[in-house]
């Protein structure tokens, strides 16, 4: 169910998060007769049995002789989940069962994402010019504004244009038409390049593996390297930089060389603690541009847990993407490679010009074309614009789903990339009619996962053929939004 690695010191955790916060308080509900738990076993196996009444859909309990059997066994490997027989009483309940393996998802992922947001994260180039990101060691304040800027969506880029354009208008008065004109173009020129200078890593044709190490650890740990900065980590750099190589990061004693670097420049951890991926992006991104009949963007892999990609550039000729280290390390090949054929999705539709041109027309429409509309709003004119940004932002990124999907033939497998991604938005939107509605409402460029999801695996069992994809995308969001608003999506 959660095929995710879990490091060994994790394991107990994981454990006692789910017996703290999920089986405790499903016993107080009565939901839960009881529960028992065996292990560790001889390969660090646990296993959790329970019954339970099992919720229906809406999450109202079933009748008190209905139950079913649930047993998990949490390991190194991940977490899996098997139901025993179901009351001869009450016939087989499918969507309770779904809806238990989605409670148990949910809480597990919870879990794993507190501990990646604890955690130590050194990425690598792997090759002869080596580069790396240590945690904490982000560069100037200008690289970490990029990278919060550009790791979400360019729409991100183009409102925070908007912000600075309310600035120049403060202090230029009538001038600021050219000085706005000026920014916003300099920065769609530079925009790869932006993206690109957001991570020292940079995969190419000749340097095209990189190799993530992940130590758990704790808030402590983070918070002493914060404090002390390039006095610790400095060394740790320079010594990790010498032990880790193309030709030893394969080797069995890479691992313990790490553990010994580490504890001996005071960061304490066991050899359960660190976990070493590698991967090679760059013939992930190559061939997928190749299919979308693209020249191979520059990559960039951005030190960061969360699960995300990014693309944006004024050409196709001028793009740049960045793939973050916890999709490298959480993603297999080929959902790494659909998400990469998103991203090129949004070069291939030239969606930061598109972009460009909808911020130029809202901002300048307003003092110089519906003046009217404006004094009447006032400040609400600027919230509407702000909407109405995100709004095309929803219909372009489902556009770039669309493409991944017709171009690389995977709508399936980018719905389940997607739905390792957003696994906790997506239990809450699929079970709360509320939370559906307020996330097509929010200011997020990105849908939400439920439809997003629903639609690629309607697509995959329809051989995924589209033929306007802007249209069919846009036709598809304005549709979901209004079943959503009525209850029937």
């Amino acid at each position: 169910m959660v095929r995710e690695k879990i490091p060994g010191s994790a394991v107990d955790g994981m454990v006692e998060f789910l017996e703290k916060y999920y089986l405790t308080p499903a016993l107080h509900a009565s939901r839960i007769d009881s529960y028992s738990k065996r292990g560790p076993g001889a390969e660090r196996n646990f296993e959790v049995s329970w019954r339970t009444g099992g919720p229906t859909a809406a999450g109202v309990p079933r009748p008190e002789q209905f139950s079913i059997s649930v047993r998990l066994t949490i390991g190194l490997d991940g977490v899996a989940i098997d139901f025993g027989g179901v009351d001869p009483v009450t016939p087989p309940d499918e969507e309770a069962r779904r809806r238990i393996g989605d409670e148990v998802e949910l809480f597990a992922t919870t879990f794993l994402a507190r501990a990646k947001r604890t955690s130590l994260y050194f990425v690598f180039s792997l090759g002869e010019e080596k580069s790396m990101e240590a945690p904490e060691a982000r560069g100037s304040m200008n690289r970490e504004v990029r990278r919060r800027i550009f790791a979400g969506n360019t729409v991100n880029l183009f409102l925070a244009m908007m912000l600075l354009n309310f600035v120049l208008v403060l202090f230029l008065g009538s001038y600021a038409i050219l000085a706005i004109v000026g920014v916003q173009a300099l920065l769609l020129f530079y925009s790869d390049r932006l993206v690109l200078g957001s991570g020292n890593v940079r995969p190419d044709k000749d340097r095209p593996e990189v190799a993530v190490v992940r130590v758990t650890s704790t808030p402590e740990v983070k918070e002493i390297l914060a404090k002390t900065g390039e006095v610790l980590l400095s060394p740790i750099r320079g010594e990790l930089g010498r032990a880790i190589s193309e030709r030893t990061i394969h080797a069995p004693e890479t691992k313990s060389k790490i553990h010994d670097i580490l504890v001996r420049n005071r960061v304490p951890c066991s050899l359960d603690d660190i976990e070493i991926t590698v991967r090679s992006p760059y013939p992930m991104v190559q061939a997928a541009a190749e299919k979308f009949h693209l020249p191979v963007p520059k990559i960039s892999i951005l030190n960061t847990p969360l699960d995300n990609a990014a693309a944006t550039g004024i050409s196709h000729g001028r793009s740049s993407i960045s793939i973050t280290a916890g999709a490298l390390e959480d993603l297999d090949d080929d959902q790494l490679t659909s998400v990469i054929g998103h991203e090129l999705g949004h070069v291939k539709g030239r969606d930061p010009l598109v972009l460009f041109f909808a911020t130029m027309t809202i901002y300048f429409g307003g003092p110089y074309l519906w003046a009217p509309l404006v004094l009447r709003l006032g400040f609400f004119y600027y919230f509407a614009a702000f909407g109405l940004m995100y709004t095309v932002g929803k219909f372009l990124e489902t556009r770039a789903d669309t493409q991944s999907m017709v171009v690389l033939g995977n709508p399936s497998v980018l719905a389940s990339a997607l739905t390792n991604i957003g696994f906790r938005q997506l239990y809450f939107e699929r079970y709360s009619r509320p939370y559906r509605i307020l996330d097509w409402l929010r200011f997020d460029p990105h849908p939400p996962i439920y439809f997003r999801v629903g639609r690629l695996s309607r697509f995959a069992s329809k051989g995924g053929q589209v033929k306007h994809a802007l249209l069919v995308s846009i036709r598809d969001c304005v549709a979901a939004f209004f079943r959503a608003l009525i209850g029937m999506g």
